[in-house]
């Protein structure tokens, strides 16, 4: 069970950083998202009291999440719109007066 949170936290911050960021932003907070999805695996289960390698399990598998997340949000055309993104349509009273 512990080895199913690092993949499950990362495939939905995946999605999330897929949905939301494009570019250099999204490449950055892929790592961080990895990184602190592998750190709070291995800390939460405690197996660091063990080896320090697990940690290195835990961030392969919060990537293998992070980009089935990533995926699952690109097929699904997962894409929120960004403030800028969004037209402005003028209520149909106003284009009446201007015409």
């Amino acid at each position: 069970m512990d080895e199913l949170v690092p993949v499950v936290l990362g495939a939905i911050l995946g999605a999330l950083i897929w949905a939301t960021t494009a570019g250099h932003t999204r490449l950055a907070l892929s790592v961080c998202a990895v990184l602190v999805s592998g750190l709070t695996a291995t800390v939460l289960s405690g197996e660091y009291h063990q080896s320090w390698v697990y940690l290195l399990l835990d961030l392969g598998e919060a990537t293998i999440g992070l980009a089935g997340g990533m995926l699952l949000a690109r097929l699904t055309g997962g894409r929120v719109m960004a403030r800028s993104e969004i037209v402005r349509v003028r209520p149909s009273a106003e284009r009446r007066e201007d015409s």
